[in-house]
């Protein structure tokens, strides 16, 4: 009878029982799929930190979106059309820029296919702060913004602003600058704006820059010294003068809102309320139905007042006041998301003329119970007097004059405010006064582009405050608890796996 053949018994140490042990299971397939883990890992790292660099893909964690671009910004950003190229050209090496200004510049670029971003180490090549034209004077660290047609220079002491107490960085504007120079650079026309000088005027340099830095040519001239007006003009601003104006430059004035009688001119008018009375450019404003009443106007409620006195009577001056409101639906709403604070203002009077073809209206008015005192009156202290004028007052207004040119309404406007003090850089950047008066200066250039003034992003701490008892378990969790958790679990895996 035949035998079956015996099964040959396999060595203990052969590779098929090595394959089939718990060893191998539960050891080499974990470290490979550990290490496969990892590679993958490493992969993905590597790809999305290319495109993180090529399209500026991070998050923005801050409290105040600090490195997040704007809508405002975007939607300029999508009004490109695929014949504007953009070329942004930092004026520095890129190792060596601040990183934060490194981050902004290229989340910016990254918004476009069509914007161009390149570094440009000057010291290894000097040559190329002159290579846009002698007229552009180009310092280190700007960002040259250039298309086709024209091109804008955004110096690196415009992308921030200072904190008045420590010198430390309290805002950043570069988003806001390179906006506006994308705007300005994409415009078919530019508007002018002309700011007067050479009657005491002052505190115009903020608003002149908010105006700039939103797609408008500025120029500092005299009045007196203008022969004829640029085409693209379409704006002057009047700022505080101290001494009036001639006849013949108030003749200069009507002609220029009169345009020929096509208008579609502006003025902007802060007075000074330290200003003495200044007969002529007075009765100039009166063609518009405005007068200044030449006082000083105050507030008894703090609610209604922003001072870092500790009584409202003790210095009353910055006055918070309400947004007047359109009573019909042809009325234009300035109000800004905020409110204004206008600091040191006079008064303003609407004297409403039948027979004029102006219609004029209030902007801004303080409460019910702000008073008015004179000059004079006030080396006596701010409290409200028996003497003192009552509330409320008309602290800002906006007139208008039409004519009709082939059956197409035509409009000049003039703005008149009591205050020069609102244009401070302080009311401009962090109060609702920057967006207001754009507000305003929008309507009457009517421009259709869109706005960057709010693309400021202010720099900010959060604290979190903690009590004694709160510290010292927040001490054991994180010194005591979790470590021995991590040692405990640590013993625990390298048991099971030393018995395998």
């Amino acid at each position: 009878m035949a035998l079956l053949p015996k099964k040959e018994k396999k060595e203990k140490g052969s590779t098929g029982s090595f394959f089939k042990s718990r060893k191998f299971k539960y050891g080499s397939v974990s470290t490979a799929l550990t290490a496969v883990f990892i590679a993958v890992v490493v992969i993905i790292n590597v790809i999305f930190s290319l495109l993180t660099e090529a399209y500026a893909w991070e998050l923005d964690l801050t409290n105040n979106d600090l490195y997040s671009i704007s809508t405002q910004s975007k939607q300029i950003v999508n009004t490109l059309t695929k014949d504007q190229k953009i070329k942004f050209s930092v004026m520095y090496a890129e190792s060596d820029y601040p990183s934060p200004f490194v981050d902004i510049i290229k989340r910016f670029a990254a918004l476009s296919e069509n914007i161009e971003l390149t570094f440009i180490d000057t010291v290894a090549n000097p040559t190329a702060l002159n290579s846009f034209g002698e007229e552009y004077r180009i310092a280190e660290g700007a960002v040259v913004v250039q298309s086709d047609a024209r091109l804008r220079v955004v110096n690196f002491e415009d992308m921030y602003t200072l904190n008045d107490s420590n010198g430390s960085i309290a805002s950043y504007t570069v988003e806001e600058r390179l906006a506006a120079a994308v705007l300005y650079v994409t415009q078919e026309d530019v508007p002018l704006t002309y700011f007067l000088y050479g009657h005491g005027e002052s505190e115009y340099d903020s608003f002149m820059s908010l105006i700039a830095n939103n797609g408008s040519d500025v120029e500092e001239v005299q009045i007196n010294q203008l022969d004829t007006f640029d085409e693209m003009a379409k704006t002057m601003v009047i700022c505080g003068p101290m001494r009036d104006y001639s006849e013949a430059e108030i003749r200069k004035l009507q002609d220029f809102l009169a345009n020929d009688y096509s208008y579609e001119r502006n003025l902007f008018y802060f007075s000074n309320p330290e200003a003495p009375e200044l007969p002529n450019l007075e009765a100039f404003l009166a063609e518009w139905e405005i007068e200044l009443d030449h006082t000083l106007v105050l507030e008894d409620d703090d609610h209604n007042a922003s001072t870092y006195a500790t009584k409202p009577s003790e210095a009353p001056l910055y006055t918070i006041p309400s947004y007047v409101k359109p009573e019909d639906e042809k009325g234009v709403d300035f109000s800004a998301s905020v409110l204004c604070v206008v600091p040191y203002t006079g008064g303003i009077r609407i004297v409403n003329d039948e027979r004029n073809t102006v219609d004029t209206v209030a902007l801004l008015t303080t409460s019910d119970g702000s008073y008015a005192k004179s000059t004079d009156a006030i080396i006596d202290g701010f409290g409200k007097t028996k003497e003192d004028l009552e509330g409320p007052f008309t602290l800002a207004a906006f007139a208008t004059k039409s004519n009709f040119s082939n059956n197409v309404e035509q409009k000049s406007h003039v703005f008149v405010a009591g205050s020069i003090a609102m244009l401070k850089q302080s009311y401009i950047t962090y109060n609702g006064n920057g967006e207001f008066l754009f507000n305003i200066y929008q309507t009457m250039v009517d421009e259709t582009e869109l706005e960057v003034a709010g693309a400021t992003k202010t720099v900010a701490s959060s604290y979190m405050t903690l009590d004694e008892t709160t510290t010292t378990w927040a001490y054991i969790l994180i010194l005591g608890v979790i470590p021995v958790l991590c040692l405990i679990i640590g013993a625990i895996v390298f048991i099971r796996r030393r018995f395998l």
